[in-house]
């Protein structure tokens, strides 16, 4: 090989190497989450500031980061394919399904502490009266509800003995309400009111119901796409580290307290049902490290603590 050939071939390897540094060094995790369904659809603003959150405490150990939304919204069951392929999403954060422990990474610390499964009841002002007149269970039963092809609260209401009326869409559920196909609608206390507020000029008619509170065990976790352990290690590194510095509770109760008072709780009659897909020793775990919340706990001293 000639003079000239060497520097040219050298001149190559450092320009090659040049870009490799400079591609490794840019290399950042991305995290592509869900597209709300619609602009009345805020079940998913939490879940993407807590993600910030974990992405910014653990920026020392693993890098960069980006938070961005998939294309379009994905229904639950074309959810789980995409998932797993991790293309256009590669994060997403929701309870437990059947095949999704074993299709996915997921990262077993609830982000809500099971707020989500205090079910209340969106109704008809036209049954507002007949709501404040149960006192059982099996009443509650009486009045059809409904509830996603695909959420995990469907199974469990089955289970119970609930007529449960499915619908094919967030949105369409309110318009099923509206025309009576279903009596009530449970949402948990840290949707119902945004989602009422956000519907009330297009539903003038539908109400919070103020007297009952359906209590299904029921947590929220990121699953992560397999393609991606690097990710899901960063979000269970940064999820452990905020719970253990205590900014996860700092987080969750000034976001929800002001919510869990306007429910009223210690008002309402409580019902409980089991969930199918939680194990009893993985709830009793959870709740002994207080990572579950009780609807009976006094929230007045534990918020009084985080919010003032």
């Amino acid at each position: 090989m000639t003079i000239s050939k060497y520097i040219f071939a050298a001149v190559i390897g450092c320009l090659l190497g040049s870009t490799f540094i400079v591609k490794h060094t840019l290399a950042k995790d991305i995290v592509i989450l869900n597209h709300p369904a619609s602009e009345n659809d805020s079940r998913y603003q939490y879940s993407f500031e807590l993600m910030q959150l974990i992405m910014e405490q653990t920026k020392a150990d693993f890098g960069d980061w980006e938070i961005t939304h998939s294309e379009v919204f994905m229904t639950r069951d074309r959810v789980l394919n995409e998932l797993i392929s991790g293309e256009l999403i590669n994060v997403m954060a929701e309870a437990p399904k059947m095949g999704w422990n074993e299709s996915l990474i997921p990262i077993k610390l609830p982000i809500r502490k099971g707020i989500q499964g205090f079910r209340v009841f969106i109704i008809k002002q036209q049954h507002y009266e007949d709501f404040q007149k149960i006192q059982t269970l099996a009443q509650l039963k009486n009045y059809p509800t409904g509830s996603g092809s695909f959420w995990s609260t469907r199974k469990a209401m089955e289970l119970a003995g609930f007529d449960v009326v499915v619908g094919s869409s967030y949105d369409g559920l309110f318009h099923m309400l509206e025309r009576g196909r279903f009596t009530s609608f449970g949402r948990g206390i840290n949707e119902a009111f945004d989602e009422l507020d956000s519907h009330t000029q297009a539903f003038p008619n539908l109400v919070l119901d103020d007297k009952v509170l359906l209590y299904i065990p029921l947590i929220t976790i990121f699953y992560v796409s397999p393609n991606q352990p690097k990710l899901a290690k960063r979000i269970e590194t940064g999820m452990k580290r905020i719970i253990a510095n205590g900014q996860f509770d700092q987080v969750f109760y000034q976001q929800y307290c002001q919510l869990i008072h306007k429910t009223q709780l210690n008002k309402r009659v409580i019902f409980e049902i089991d969930n199918p897909l939680m194990k009893k020793d993985e709830l009793l775990r959870m709740r002994q490290q207080g990572l579950m919340l009780s609807p009976t706990m006094n929230f007045d001293e534990v918020c009084q603590i985080y919010t003032d």
